[in-house]
């Protein structure tokens, strides 16, 4: 009687350790099919160093276990991301470093050529959200807030067709600094940190939020910019 019971709970055993098995391989297709349907076309508009970062991360085996653990639809996330009032422009950027995030917060997005290479526009849409984070969320774990009024997205849209500068949106035009060239000799705009509303951490829902956060900020120098485009 006692080897019966020995061995009915050996293969009780045997089953939940099998069950434990099915679940980690069952986690870890999921995220193979993901990598492999993101390197297969999706993010095109990568650049090398991000594409770097991801499969470093990939390379990372503890990515496998914080995978799974997102703190995005957690409603203090969804808020700080999406209520900004009824006439703004939001979008979100991805980035692996705090330290990164942080500058950006102190110093402005530096973005090369288009602002849309590397910033996801947002809206008060919730599936699109969850969507454009599910292809993005790889490239890091720190979600950049982006926030810029109306009057101001505008205002500088107006003031370039008036000038007959094409081939340059409003993005451009919102920076403090000169545009400098990069390795690549792309052109390397930093939007100003007064339209940084700050950062998330999508893996364990912490919000910074910048001090010096004005989505209405309206600078001498975005006219100068525009000055130094008509010459």
């Amino acid at each position: 009687m006692a080897i019966l019971i020995v061995l009915i709970i050996f293969i009780i055993a045997l089953l939940v350790y099998v069950i434990f098995l099915h679940l980690q391989l069952s986690k870890k297709n999921v995220f193979i099919k993901t990598t492999v349907k993101r390197l297969s076309g999706i993010e095109k508009n990568r650049s090398i160093e991000e594409m770097m970062s991801f499969l470093q991360e990939i390379h990372d085996l503890k990515q496998y276990s914080s995978f799974f653990k997102d703190k995005l639809l957690d409603e203090s996330s969804l808020k700080f991301i999406l209520d900004n009032g009824k006439n703004m422009r939001s979008y979100i950027h991805y980035t692996k470093d705090e330290v990164n995030a942080r500058s950006i917060l102190q110093k402005g997005f530096n973005f090369a050529d288009s602002f849309y290479k590397t910033a996801l526009p947002v809206s008060k849409d919730r599936l699109d959200l969850k969507m454009k984070h599910h292809s993005r969320k790889l490239f890091g774990e720190y979600i950049i807030v982006i926030c810029i009024s109306n009057d101001v997205a505008n205002y500088y849209s107006y003031e370039l067709e008036k000038a007959a500068i094409k081939n340059y949106s409003f993005e451009n035009i919102l920076t403090e600094t000169l545009p400098v060239k990069n390795d690549n000799y792309d052109l390397v705009y930093q939007l100003s940190s007064q339209f940084i509303k700050g950062y998330i951490n999508h893996r364990t829902g912490e919000i910074v939020k910048n001090p010096g956060f004005d989505p209405f900020y309206n600078s001498a120098n975005f006219l100068r910019n525009i000055d130094l485009l008509k010459s």
